[in-house]
């Protein structure tokens, strides 16, 4: 008897330890922080990358990770921007919804945090208008392009009849896409309707590296100097930290480098399949952006166990285990808060 309750003790004592192990790398325990632990001075503003939505088919694109912002006090609003679309239009998308915010809020400034393509929106829209961006987070922001993109459009010759046929049928996926997504859950903003006129071959062309290069020629804020593209193509390597501040915008990122993380997660399958037939085999990415193009401003972390849609906690939470991406958001509201931001 005594055997037993010793081992029994044992065991919960190994889970407990285990727990808080996980805890200091994920922020597993995160719900033991105060109501006010994400109560940034300037309301936060998600920024979704192609394919975003705010809800669709009853999931939300943010995946836990808004409701988790807003538990902990933030103001937190969700933006729509146009699927398969110019990162300059996208961005002039993002302007309107952040003065409709501002009017409001009555705030000054938000906090823009972006993911993958609308990293790109963020950044232009903090170049041209920096007096209303408080600050720009990208998370596996893609900073320099993508492989696929450049694997994607050689796939598809210009006049081809694959352009002319398939592009169009991805183009209405994109276009229903729009349809299908909710207004923000927020119940008191929704984003401005978007044109269905998506298009893929667009998208692809503003993703690829050489045309990404010759956005960061004009919008540069954050940037690491170091081009991993230029020095290795992309397939490896640390470029540091870029600027922290320009013109009074703070600048952070995280970012990943793994493709598979749960075998139950349809999308990662999707990742390992479909995205690795454009892409180099030696490739350290997160299943679509090279982990060395990810860097932004202050890198808070490049090398997460997580990949590209693990960032915003899908496919409906299943991630990586042992690590928690909304507490990951969280500490970055803190961040900021602290921050004065």
């Amino acid at each position: 008897m005594n055997t037993t309750i010793n081992n029994t003790a044992r065991l919960l004592l190994l889970i407990i330890c285990f727990s808080l192990s996980l805890s200091t790398h994920a922020g597993w325990l995160s719900f033991l922080k105060g109501k006010g632990y994400t109560a940034t001075q300037y309301p936060i503003v998600m920024v979704g990358g192609a394919f975003a939505f705010d809800k669709a088919m009853g999931i939300d694109y943010w995946y836990g990770i808004t409701d988790r912002l807003r538990d902990g006090g933030a103001n937190v609003y969700v933006t729509n921007l146009s699927s398969a679309s110019s990162n300059e239009r996208r961005g002039e998308e993002l302007l309107v919804d952040i003065q409709n915010i501002l009017d409001l809020t009555g705030a000054e400034k938000v906090n823009l945090i972006a993911h993958s393509q609308g990293a790109l929106a963020a950044r232009y829209v903090a170049a041209i208008r920096s007096d209303r961006i408080a600050s720009v987070t990208s998370v596996h922001g893609m900073n320099r392009g993508t492989h696929f993109s450049t694997g994607f459009r050689s796939a598809i010759p210009e006049g081809g009849t694959i352009e002319a046929l398939g592009a169009p049928l991805i183009d209405s996926i994109f276009n229903i896409l729009e349809t299908l997504s909710t207004d923000s859950a927020d119940g008191d903003y929704n984003s401005e309707d978007r044109p269905t006129d998506q298009s893929i071959l667009v998208l692809a062309d503003a993703t690829d590296p050489v045309q990404i290069a010759q956005f960061n020629a004009v919008y540069p804020a954050g940037l690491p100097s170091v081009d991993c593209f230029n020095v290795n193509g992309g397939l490896s390597g640390d470029v540091g930290s870029g600027a922290a501040e320009v013109n009074g915008v703070r600048y952070y990122s995280w970012g990943g480098v793994k493709e598979q993380t749960n075998l139950l997660d349809p999308i990662d399958l999707f990742l390992i399949t479909a995205f690795n037939m454009f892409v180099p085999a030696d490739i350290e990415w997160d299943g679509l952006v090279p982990g060395c193009g990810q860097s932004l401003g202050q890198v808070i972390r490049n090398d997460y166990r997580a990949n590209h849609f693990d960032a915003i906690n899908q496919f409906t939470g299943l991630t990586a285990f042992a690590i928690d991406i909304p507490s990951i958001y969280a500490q970055q509201a803190n961040r900021l808060k602290k921050a004065g931001l």
